[in-house]
């Protein structure tokens, strides 16, 4: 394996906030999890507007801040060590599968809390999106505990497209010899 851009102690840090920040990330999702699942099967109007007070509230304080984070460091990590963004397998689904999560949350999981709230507001009525708002947010706890597994196992080896760096190096010095 090439080496690393960074020193041992810089990857080790950065592969620290890494791990810390997607585990808060993985950590509000949880939690999002629970409120979901209590508002969407509490008989009583009042937890279920501030289940869906609080989803938002953790969305914008924990949420919305750890998807990015994790995003921008782990490009960071792809970036400055040998693992790359398309040489290895684990990595492009991480990295996949990570934009995927950040697109349904917005797109899927962010407007059904809304409509939720708005649905509860100063009403007796249950949310219509109460079952996609639990679900979608238990598939995200579902994506966290895959990319958790293949950072651990770190499975299936290099894509097509990793550059033999030893191979390619040798390449470049016959290369080289060759027109002196």
């Amino acid at each position: 394996m090439a080496r690393s851009r960074v020193g041992k102690r810089t990857r080790q840090l950065l592969v620290f906030l890494h791990v810390a920040i997607s585990l808060g990330w993985m950590g509000a999702g949880a939690a999002n999890v629970v409120l979901a699942m209590t508002a969407g099967y509490t008989a009583s109007a009042d937890v279920r507007r501030v289940c869906y007070q609080m989803i938002e509230q953790i969305d914008a304080v924990l949420v919305i801040p750890g998807a990015v984070g994790a995003l921008v460091s782990g490009l960071v990590l792809s970036a400055v060590t040998p693992w790359g963004f398309t040489r290895y397998w684990w990595v492009l689904l991480k990295l996949v599968l990570t934009v995927a999560v950040i697109v349904y949350s917005t797109l899927g999981v962010g407007v059904w809390v809304e409509e939720s709230i708005q649905a509860t507001a100063g009403a007796d009525v249950e949310s219509p999106v109460a079952g996609p708002l639990a679900y979608g947010a238990l598939l995200n706890i579902v994506a966290f505990l895959l990319m958790t597994w293949v950072s651990v196992a770190k499975p299936w080896g290099t894509t097509p497209w990793a550059v033999d760096r030893k191979r390619a190096g040798r390449r470049g010095a016959r290369a080289a010899t060759a027109h002196a």
